[in-house]
């Protein structure tokens, strides 16, 4: 009686295989690659500041939009705002704080607590300007910031009282 075997020839059949399929999900994951990214992006908000080919960076009303809703997410999970130190005030409410170390539309965005801030950086040749509710423009000197309560429908010169409420919709910056 005579038995003929197959094992080595099954395995090599069994490589090949695996192989090819290896293959072609390589092939189609770089084909799909960006519209997987476009869906994870669009499940978890504004994750990344730079805009990519095809794509228009968010506004600054967009932007604080997205922060406030952060926060106020975070603070009714927790009974909490979230820390105002970095990284955390941005890890706390599921930001990557490395996303923000550059400049979005010339600004500098800051969650820090129960606000977001918007400032520019000392000693760099961007100038920020915005109008009051009376049309009067005012510049933002380094160190100072523009406030966007959580709690509160405007936004706020330096310090957030009545009389420093500014709209955010004519903030610009200028590179001076």
């Amino acid at each position: 009686m005579n038995i003929r075997t197959e094992h080595g020839q099954s395995k090599i059949e069994y490589a090949l295989i695996i192989s090819l399929v290896a293959v072609a999900a390589i092939i189609a994951l770089t084909f799909l690659a960006p519209q997987i990214k476009g869906l994870f992006n669009t499940a978890s908000g504004f994750n990344s500041v730079t805009a990519e080919e095809g794509t228009e960076t968010p506004t600054t009303d967009e932007i604080i939009a997205d922060f406030q809703a952060r926060i106020l997410a975070y603070y009714q999970k927790n009974g909490r705002w979230p820390r105002t130190f970095s990284p955390y005030n941005f890890t706390d409410i599921g930001l990557n704080p490395d996303d923000w170390n550059r400049p979005v539309n010339g600004l500098y965005f800051s969650p820090h607590g129960s606000e977001v801030g918007i400032a520019n950086r000392k000693n760099d040749n961007i100038q920020v300007y915005v109008n009051d509710l009376n049309g009067r423009t005012l510049k933002l000197y380094d160190g100072w910031g523009i406030w966007c309560p959580v709690n509160k429908p405007t936004c706020y010169y330096h310090t957030v009282a009545p009389g420093n409420e500014v709209d955010i919709g004519t903030i610009r910056a200028v590179e001076e």
